[in-house]
């Protein structure tokens, strides 16, 4: 059973689920099961302050880092260093099981519960971002060491985003909301959002030698 809840966010065609977070692992990293619906697509977007480790279980998920195009199967691993521009999307027709890690934690649990919860609840661009400002202001620029967009550039975000944010303080809209986070309370469990067991060939492709819930990074 798991300490986290998996969370869905129907503009990315996301499903993820934690097994490690910054507070298992000191900081080290982030960890999660990952699943990828038919047409999903996340946008390009950066990390500033993480690496970002994809590894497929099965399925197939198209990656474009840096400008290059990749195509990762079963057992495949592809690493995005801090601060790379990136996107990812299923065009395979078929579910995507994956492994993704993000070095170090940072705030990046908290990022995607707020993501997933932003996609869920309130109005959301086909991207996945809020359609309120000042939802925006609060979110990004918490947020912004732990992602960027591409658009519009990080110059004007620096103008814009801190402005809304103060206007959000003001009129009391948060980052994210605590019905948002996927942690569940001491003595509560979640079923897997997976059974990775089923993956075993392609985790030891991997270098998946450890459980999930392991606190070490795959590239240490």
């Amino acid at each position: 059973m798991a300490r986290y809840r998996s969370t869905h966010n129907p503009a990315t065609g996301e499903r993820i689920q934690y097994t490690v977070t910054g507070l298992e692992s000191a900081g080290a990293l982030v960890r999660y099961r990952w699943i990828s619906e038919p047409g999903g697509r996340i946008v390009d977007h950066t990390h500033p302050s993480c690496a970002e480790i994809f590894t497929i279980l099965d399925g197939e998920a198209t990656l474009t880092v840096a400008g290059e195009r990749i195509l990762l199967a079963a057992g495949q691993s592809a690493v995005v260093p801090a601060g790379v521009m990136h996107s990812e999307e299923n065009i395979s027709g078929q579910l995507v099981h994956g492994i993704v890690e993000l070095t170090p934690a940072s705030q990046t649990a908290e990022l995607h519960d707020a993501l997933a919860g932003i996609s869920t609840d309130l109005p959301h661009t086909a991207a996945g971002a809020p359609r309120n400002l000042l939802q925006l202001g609060a979110t990004f620029w918490a947020f912004r060491d732990d992602i960027r967009a591409s658009s519009p550039p990080v110059w004007l975000q620096n103008l814009m985003l801190p402005v809304l944010a103060g206007a959000a303080r003001v009129a009391g809209v948060t980052a994210t909301r605590p019905e948002w986070s996927s942690r569940l309370a001491p003595g509560e469990t979640a079923p897997p959002l997976f059974d990775e067991s089923r993956f075993g060939a392609a985790l030891a492709a991997a270098g998946y030698d450890f459980a999930l819930e392991t606190p070490r990074p795959l590239h240490s």
